[in-house]
């Protein structure tokens, strides 16, 4: 079994330090091609977080991370549910940074995404990662929950002006 991750968005936005987490076996085959391959490493951000865990300060901040995320969440499914209930689905992430919104059958993502730009409210068409076009990815992890729940309150709009394509057959 194999594991990575970073510690960018548990101990800072933007500290390129990740980890590999291999069995024993893989780790002694992995150390030399890891070796001629690994030219330059970021000492100051590993330093960093080297002493973010000698200092005991990670568990602290992964709870306050979690919680700061678990607030934004829930402000954002309060939003949606008051803003979208019964014209869109949308996932409950147990973790993570987005939610996945999906808008009825024959709505575009896609087309939406200008005006909603336009209005302030920005996302991911869900097609941008093999998605349907009537799905879209929805950040919580940077915005205030005030902002969330305008956000939410301004695309709620643009999704009722928006027409729905529909086959005929």
């Amino acid at each position: 079994m194999l594991y990575s991750s970073s510690f960018s968005k548990t101990v800072a936005p933007g500290l390129r330090v990740g980890y590999l987490i291999v069995p024993p076996a893989l780790a002694a085959e992995l150390e030399p091609l890891v070796a001629s391959t690994y030219i330059t490493p970021a000492l100051l951000a590993q330093a960093t977080v080297h002493e973010f865990f000698r200092r005991g300060l990670f568990e602290r901040n992964l709870e306050r991370v979690c919680g700061l995320l678990r607030e934004r969440r829930d402000a954002m499914l309060e939003a949606l549910e008051r803003e979208l209930a019964g014209r869109a689905r949308w996932n409950r992430p147990e973790g993570g940074y987005f939610l996945w919104l999906d808008l009825a059958e024959g709505v575009d993502a896609s087309e939406l995404l200008g005006p909603a730009s336009e209005a302030g409210v920005t996302f991911v068409p869900g097609a941008d990662f093999g998605g349907p076009p009537n799905s879209l990815r929805l950040a919580f992890s940077f915005v205030s929950p005030a902002e969330i729940d305008e956000g939410v309150t301004r695309l709620a709009r643009l999704v009722s002006s928006v027409p729905v394509a529909v086959e005929l057959g």
